[in-house]
């Protein structure tokens, strides 16, 4: 009781928060304030702030540096290939400034420097707490040192050098090249402007045929001029230039690559071709390729169907980079390919009312991609059909399919004796010297809807008497809708005149339809509509002429059914009480 204790936690804690705190308690206001006081001492791990890399010309000095923070103070060492540096007052000096209490900077100095002195250095800071560790550069100057690797004679005029170079961290301004030429003691400049400063190879031209060389070399960068390095044994250039110009042939042909080949070189130029340069001209462009394989032929491939083409290959030299005049030029074709599709293809499904005749006709535009010579054309014809039968039930039918063929100078052509209600597709493909069917194009028709066939033999009726009337009783037949949906059936009356019979009558699309009154007041033969039936009545007798019209009734969805429609070939203009039917005679 009485008693009040206090805690600071302080996060994140950084060296701002190193120092002394004090802890201050009151009794009220006007008592008296008590004082307890706390220090921070921050410790941390080292930490790298800055580093600096150095460099020297030989034989002088170069300076190293790098700086640590960390408590407790980091102790620094320099390392040089996982060797630990010591002082030595001949080559190395090293220096600590302990720019506070918690930061050291450690200075190396390089004496009398030598090319092994150049490389990466660590420079290593470590405390109680842990390590950091900072890289730090030195580079040594010197001129540049030149190491002729490889020379070889490539022509009787040529030679090819080639060498590696040490720059000492300066870029290679220049190159000297001189030669002694046969048994002579006297040196000769080469014409080092053609040698690129960022090279590593040459080819040395103008030399004498069959003719000994030694070759020196040397290289230049700011620092200076190195030493020239001599090749250890002179090198002959040849008594001859390897020049060999292949005799090129077709091996092979495919509708969209080509094989060519060539001969092999003489058995003294072998060593001096390493290998050939083949290109392709296809007229618009020429393609070159690079052929490194042992064996004197290429394939060329992704080539277009029934296109020209012309070839040519080259010898060529590694060393020098130099090839042979080409080859004659071999021309090359390759053969057809599978032609794209035919163009605009268009089917027209065709019918003849009268004659009850149906037919297809197909039109097609050349292909726009024939890839090769079009022979001709494959056309086939396919049809599909779905009805109800005589007995209603529904059928699902292919007919039979139907192929022709038609030159390459045909665009049409035309299928006869085709059903009437059927779907027809029809495709066409060209054909060309690949002799197969080439991407195919298709197109479809419906072919009309016609009336159902042998209507003539399908009904029969006979007169009877009722209720002491003569009226006609009408078997209605089961029909097929092969040929189409029948909306309804029409039962039309024909009245002939006095002395008239029925082979004097005109075609039925010639009798004009009128009401019952109608036909009867008028002078002559008339005709008019009994009944109207749907097909429900199929397979039934009805009865014309009792003067009850009993099937007109849920027909009206088909506008052929109105008592006075027609086919659209055959319409004739409704008269007066047009939407009427009348029973009786």
């Amino acid at each position: 009781e009485g008693v009040v204790s206090s805690q600071l936690v302080v996060s994140d804690i950084s060296w701002e928060d190193e120092g002394g705190y004090s802890c201050r308690a009151r009794d009220g206001n006007e008592g008296r304030i008590e004082k307890n006081k706390a220090t921070i001492a921050v410790q941390a791990k080292p930490v790298n702030v800055g580093k600096e890399s150095g460099s020297g010309n030989v034989s002088q000095t170069l300076e190293l540096s790098c700086q640590f923070e960390g408590k407790p103070l980091p102790i620094v060492s320099w390392l040089l290939h996982g060797k630990v540096i010591t002082e030595d007052p001949e080559k190395y000096e090293i220096t600590e400034d302990n720019i506070s209490d918690k930061t050291v900077n450690s200075l190396l100095k390089i004496l009398n420097l030598e090319h092994k002195d150049n490389g990466t250095y660590l420079c290593h800071g470590k405390n109680a707490h842990n390590s950091d560790t900072a890289i730090v550069d030195a580079f040594v100057f010197d001129s540049p040192a030149v190491q002729v690797d490889h020379i070889v004679a490539v022509s009787s005029t040529k030679l090819f050098i080639n060498w590696t170079v040490t720059s000492w961290n300066l870029p290679v301004t220049g190159y000297i090249l001189s030669f002694r030429e046969g048994d002579t003691n006297a040196w000769k400049y080469h014409m080092v402007s053609q040698i690129n400063a960022g090279s590593t190879s040459y080819l040395m031209a103008n030399l004498s045929a069959n003719t000994p060389y030694t070759i020196k070399m040397a290289a230049k960068n700011d620092h200076g001029t190195g030493e020239f390095n001599t090749y250890h044994a002179s090198v002959n250039t040849l008594d001859f230039d390897p020049i060999f110009i292949p005799e090129v042939s077709i091996k092979g042909i495919t509708k969209n690559s080509i094989s060519v080949g060539w001969n092999d070189p003489p058995e003294k130029f072998k060593e001096h071709i390493h290998f050939y340069r083949a290109s392709k001209d296809d007229g618009e462009h020429v393609t070159e390729v690079l052929h490194t394989l042992p064996y004197p032929l290429h394939l060329w491939g992704e080539l277009k169907s029934a296109s020209s083409y012309k070839f040519t290959v080259s010898a060529c030299n590694e060393y020098s980079g130099e090839c042979s005049p080409p080859s004659e030029v071999m021309p090359g074709k390759t053969y057809d390919g599978l032609s794209g599709p035919p163009a605009d293809v268009v089917m027209s499904c065709r019918s003849d009312n009268i004659s009850d005749f149906h037919w297809v006709d197909v039109k097609w535009q050349d292909p726009q991609n024939p890839n090769g010579n079009i022979e001709f054309y494959n056309i086939e014809l396919t049809g599909r059909a779905r009805y109800y039968d005589d007995k209603r039930k529904m059928k699902v039918i292919n007919v039979d399919s139907q192929t022709k063929t038609e030159d390459s100078n045909s665009i049409m052509t035309r299928f006869d004796f085709l059903e009437a209600n059927t779907n027809y597709s029809v495709r066409v493909c060209a054909v060309t010297g690949s002799k197969e069917c080439g991407a195919w194009r298709a197109a479809t028709c419906s072919m009309p809807v016609m009336p159902p066939a042998g209507l003539a033999q399908a009904f029969t009726w006979y007169s009877v008497e009722k209720d002491e009337k003569n009226i006609f009783k009408l078997s209605i037949p089961r029909l097929s809708e092969r040929n189409g949906e029948i909306c309804c059936i029409k039962v039309i009356v024909v009245r002939l005149s006095s002395g008239q019979s029925a082979k004097d009558l005109p075609s039925q699309t010639e009798i004009p339809i009128t009401n019952y009154a109608a036909a009867h007041s008028a002078e002559g033969s008339g005709a008019y509509v009994a009944e109207i039936i749907t097909t429900v009545y199929m397979g039934r007798e009805i009865e014309i002429g009792d003067g009850k019209s009993i099937g007109a009734i849920g027909v009206a969805r088909c506008s052929a059914c109105l008592p006075y429609g027609r086919d659209k070939r055959f319409t004739d203009p409704e008269p007066e009480g047009a939407n009427k039917v009348e029973d009786g005679f």
